[in-house]
């Protein structure tokens, strides 16, 4: 079992939410409204840097874990891409992940 922590620009909400959807995702933990700062820049929710990341946690088997990391690969180079190889403010991480109650 595998723990994905999903961490993303919250401009990309709609596209991640359907993209989850389609993958048929249907537990998971979404926290909105996070801050931080890393390799995308600054999500800081200031005057100078507007906006939130949002993050997703979900416990996954092994096998819907690399679907579901495989799709947001894919998701994550065609928007570069459209954006002339800009960096997408998505990452994603994976974690063993143990059930233990």
């Amino acid at each position: 079992m595998k723990m994905l922590l999903v961490i993303f620009r919250q401009s990309l909400d709609e596209d991640i939410g359907e993209l989850l959807q389609e993958l048929n995702l249907k537990a998971f933990t979404e926290a909105p409204k996070v801050l931080g700062i890393g390799e995308a820049g600054r999500a800081a929710d200031t005057l100078q840097q507007p906006g939130f990341n949002s993050l997703i946690l979900s416990a996954l088997e092994d096998e819907q874990a690399r679907d579901v990391i495989e799709r947001l690969t894919v998701f994550r180079d065609a928007l570069s891409r459209k954006q002339h190889g800009a960096k997408i403010p998505l990452r994603v991480f994976v974690l063993p992940c143990e059930q233990v109650i």
